[in-house]
């Protein structure tokens, strides 16, 4: 009876850690799943593929909130991105189709990702519709009142011939009457003088009198007729202009009204958290819950970052840099155990922390060529950000500082300010190794880059450069 409990016990317990490591293999190839649909995206932006980073990412998006609900900042930031360019692309051409599928996204699907920029863009999409719409409705409009006001104008002027000719023949028969007259007169006097023929000449003179009477009164009448008829024709012609016109005003399509989600946030329903084991971890005390002011202000802090950070881009001409250093400086802090609050300020001051270079022009900057004299200008960069970093608040201000002075640092005390070892700030540090694998691996207008494995193996040939700790958190990310 003793052995077939512990035979049992020993059943149950196979079991429970059969059941165990699935699950954490499911985790595990979810979490490969979602990294290889983000870099795909990554790729496919970084090549200008906007199509194609929209589909990524949204299979991306789809599987985070399938799979728990939760979207990582880093996911986020480049879902924005990307987000902005598409919604750019239907700007410049509009697709209804494309059109409400990202608005339904936005508002429906992946509600965090929304932000300022991404409503302000789907409501002007919205209002150059409506305001291409009106467009075409006046025209139109304008078309068939030009239409009846020719057809209108056609028949006028037809009237207005017709009543001249009866007016010149009108003015015709006078002169004939007038001349009939005459020879009336004329033979009159014949007749007087004709004593035999007076009562002939009487009795045809009124014959020919009320006859040419008659006539003028029929002509008078029928000039009146033909007068009263076109004065009748052109009040009804106006009438149908004016019936028209409010039919028009009355059935003319209104436009519908766009309801545009509001800001999305940087946080889910739980911190994206790493234990680290190295000293950069502060896992003794809990990490205090961010109030939601706090969180507004960091979603504030990092929409401005993103926007400084691509002029920088397009000053220096590194394309894409100021994203794919944050991200990367984002990961190595979580990675290493610095909190999530104080890694998303690490995210938002990589972004800016070479903002030093907008004091410079951008044909210095992108030179391929550079004499001593324009180096050692160009190292003074770490001196400059300050003018240019006046936004940020001032609780994150020593982070910003740090990581725009120190960037350049080395461990041995070889970098731009002599600065080495414990001395350099941690934020300039994590920058320190992001800054350079991200040069090494990526595309230069005069060189290639480098792959993955070859960019670490040559970071790990100049390892005294470079802090010990974020060197291994960066070989095991990549």
């Amino acid at each position: 009876m003793l052995l077939n409990k512990k035979i049992i016990r020993f059943v149950c317990t196979l079991l429970g850690m059969m059941i165990i490591s699935a699950a954490a293999f499911a985790q595990t190839s979810q979490d490969a799943l979602v990294q290889k649909y983000l870099e795909k995206a990554n790729a496919e932006f970084d090549d200008g593929n906007i199509e194609g980073a929209y589909k990524n990412i949204n299979a991306t998006l789809n599987f985070c909130v399938t799979n728990g609900g939760i979207i990582p900042a880093n996911v986020l930031v480049i879902t924005r991105s990307i987000y902005t360019q598409r919604l750019k692309q239907i700007q410049r051409k509009y697709n209804e189709n494309a059109y409400i599928d990202i608005k339904t996204n936005l508002e429906e699907k992946f509600p965090a990702v929304n932000t300022t920029e991404l409503s302000k863009l789907l409501k002007q999409i919205a209002a150059d519709v409506a305001a291409t719409e009106k467009a075409e409705n006046k025209k139109q409009q304008k078309d068939f009142l030009d239409s009846i006001k020719s057809s209108t104008s056609s028949t006028n002027d037809a009237i207005a011939e017709l009543g001249n000719k009866m007016v010149d023949q009108g003015e015709q028969m006078m002169r004939q009457t007038e001349e009939t007259n005459k020879n009336i007169s004329k033979m009159i006097d014949e007749n007087v003088r004709s004593s035999e023929k007076t009562q002939q000449s009487i009795t045809l003179i009124f014959i020919v009198v009320v006859i040419i009477v008659v006539v003028i009164l029929l002509i008078v009448g029928l000039i009146l007729l033909i007068m009263r008829i076109s004065v009748k024709q052109s009040q009804m012609q106006q009438a149908q202009y004016a019936e028209a016109f409010r039919l028009l005003a009355q059935n003319q399509s209104q436009t519908n009204q766009l309801m545009i989600g509001g800001i999305a946030g940087l946080y889910g329903s739980d911190g994206l958290k790493l234990a680290g084991s190295s000293t950069w971890s502060q896992e003794a005390l809990p990490e205090p819950e961010d109030t939601e002011e706090e969180k507004e202000s960091l979603r504030e802090l990092a929409v401005k970052c993103e926007e400084l950070g691509t002029k920088i881009d397009q000053t220096t001409g590194r394309k894409n840099n100021s994203k794919n250093v944050s991200e990367l400086v984002y990961k190595l802090a979580v990675k290493l155990g610095v909190r999530q609050h104080d890694a998303m300020v690490y995210f938002c001051a990589s972004m800016v922390y070479d903002a030093g270079f907008l004091s410079f022009e951008p044909e210095l900057l992108q030179a391929e060529q550079l004499t001593e004299e324009e180096r050692k200008k160009i190292a003074r960069h770490i001196d400059m950000a300050e003018d240019h970093l006046q936004f940020v608040p001032k609780k994150y201000w020593e982070v910003f500082y740090n990581a725009a002075k120190f960037h350049h640092e080395n461990e041995d005390g070889s970098g731009y300010t002599g600065v080495k070892g414990d001395d350099i700030p941690k934020i300039a540090k994590i920058i320190r190794v992001a800054d350079s694998y991200n040069a090494l691996s990526s595309k230069r207008a005069f060189r290639g880059g480098m792959d993955k494995d070859s960019a670490v193996e040559k970071l790990e040939q100049e390892s005294y450069l470079y802090d010990k700790d974020v060197l291994n958190a960066l070989k095991e990310i990549i």
